[in-house]
């Protein structure tokens, strides 16, 4: 179980971090570069990958897209957080100062990592024992030797999922 949580938590991380890369979500399965709705992608991705009941993939798309309005507030704040933490090295801040920034900026990414991590236990409590193991194998065993899935817009690895 302890494992799991790991599991878990390391995908999340690696979610937000790609969101954070990627903005408002990587491209669509085709390739292209156009708006869209991240979680909407994500949805179609684990849908595809995993089987997902129509059920299961209108409770998935309700978890994700709570997930990215939640987050949205806290993404708003990272640009002047960081404008300010690169403020302080251009001004010489005192080494308190750049701590405060820091923490404030790293406060920021540990509850974006909270909100992420929530919506995928949520989605993974939807989740059949079948898929469940797909789920664990798939985040061992992502593209490029990295967890898979990802956040909403695809897989960490850049944006490309499987090749079907």
């Amino acid at each position: 179980m302890k494992l799991k949580l790991t599991k878990l938590t390391m995908t999340a991380a690696l979610t937000a971090a790609a969101m954070m890369a990627q903005g408002q979500g990587g491209p669509p399965r085709d390739g292209t570069r156009q708006g869209g709705d991240p979680a909407q992608f994500r949805v179609d991705f684990l849908a595809g990958h995993l089987s997902l009941t129509d059920l299961q993939k209108a409770d998935a798309l309700a978890i994700f897209k709570a997930a990215a309005t939640a987050g949205e507030a806290l993404r708003a704040q990272f640009p002047d957080k960081q404008k300010a933490l690169r403020e302080a090295v251009k001004s010489n801040a005192a080494d308190s100062q750049i701590d405060v920034l820091a923490s404030d900026l790293g406060a920021l990414h540990g509850k974006q990592l909270a909100i992420q991590t929530k919506a995928e236990a949520k989605f993974y409590a939807l989740l059949t024992a079948e898929q469940k193991a797909k789920f664990d194998t798939s985040h061992q065993n992502g593209p490029g030797g990295r967890p898979g899935f990802g956040g909403p817009g695809g897989p960490p690895s850049g944006g490309r999922g499987p090749r079907n």
